[in-house]
């Protein structure tokens, strides 16, 4: 799931995420709890992110599980695409399908089509899928407490425009994931992917971040941004997930779970086709 590239936090999360983290206290009960504690609290953010952003065999096998059960269901989207269903109906029929599968857990589920792809953060709607336009799915979930995270835009009808953004989204999302390696900094990532569009003149749409962490949060450490200065190490697991958005007209993104390892990466989700028109 994309995160704003602006508004971030040093660390790459966003006011959203900070806010729905999983972790949070309401300040109702904190406000109570101090009424009977002089404590001087500490954010110990940093010390727990800092523990579980390398991951052990144990969590490893986790997140493959849950990546394998979200790649399965997404195989079967193809055949709930109709011309006339709505976002939101779409989104309830992909919700089961994930369930079915093996799910513990399905967060929300984006389904943002036509003109409201080119909204990362577009909510499903009441709009009705039509014929020639994108229609990007971006959901994730969870097995035994770790998340897998993917997207895939998919269309109804060939569209040439639509094509060749995909092509240029896809070749951008390739060469991130390439450059996922141990020993790298995560802006050098960001800038694998960026610099692609850049080439194709694309780079101006490309409005967020290109990866975040995978855990037990669903976006946690390490984020992958633009100049961003954490080292990859080895046992990390994270997203790369490049979009062009075209405002009033269209929005592609492709997203994939990589695991580093101590010499390149493994794609978590590669079994899970992305070739452009593999869904028809």
């Amino acid at each position: 799931m994309s995160g704003e590239q602006s508004g971030n936090f040093r660390d790459g999360r966003t006011e959203r995420e900070l806010a729905s983290g999983g972790r949070g206290v309401p300040f109702r009960f904190t406000h109570e709890l101090l009424k009977h504690t002089h404590s001087n609290l500490r954010d110990a953010e940093a010390i727990c992110q800092g523990i579980r952003v390398t991951k052990d065999s144990a969590e490893i096998r986790s997140l493959q599980r849950a990546a394998s059960i979200l790649s399965k269901s997404f195989l079967k989207i193809p055949h709930l695409l109709k011309v006339g269903l709505t976002e939101v109906q779409l989104a309830q029929q992909i919700s089961q399908t994930i369930y079915s599968s093996g799910a513990e857990f399905v967060t929300d589920i984006l389904v943002q089509s036509g003109a409201f792809a080119a909204d990362p953060h577009h909510l499903p709607s009441a709009r009705r899928l039509k014929r020639k336009e994108s229609i990007v799915i971006d959901t994730a979930c969870s097995y035994s407490g770790y998340y897998a995270d993917i997207t895939r835009t998919f269309n109804i009808g060939h569209t040439p425009e639509l094509e060749g953004i995909y092509e240029n989204v896809l070749a951008a999302e390739e060469a991130a994931i390439k450059a996922s390696k141990s020993g790298v900094a995560v802006g050098s990532i960001d800038a694998a992917a960026r610099n692609h569009l850049k080439r194709a003149k694309l780079d101006g749409y490309f409005i967020h971040r290109t990866g975040h962490g995978l855990g037990l949060e669903v976006h946690e450490a390490p984020y992958i941004v633009a100049d961003g200065a954490e080292i990859i190490q080895p046992s990390m697991a994270f997203t790369i997930e490049p979009g062009v958005y075209l405002p009033g007209k269209m929005g592609v993104r492709i997203e994939d779970d990589v695991l580093s390892t101590s010499q390149n990466c493994r794609v978590l989700t590669r079994t899970l086709p992305k070739e452009f028109e593999w869904w028809k």
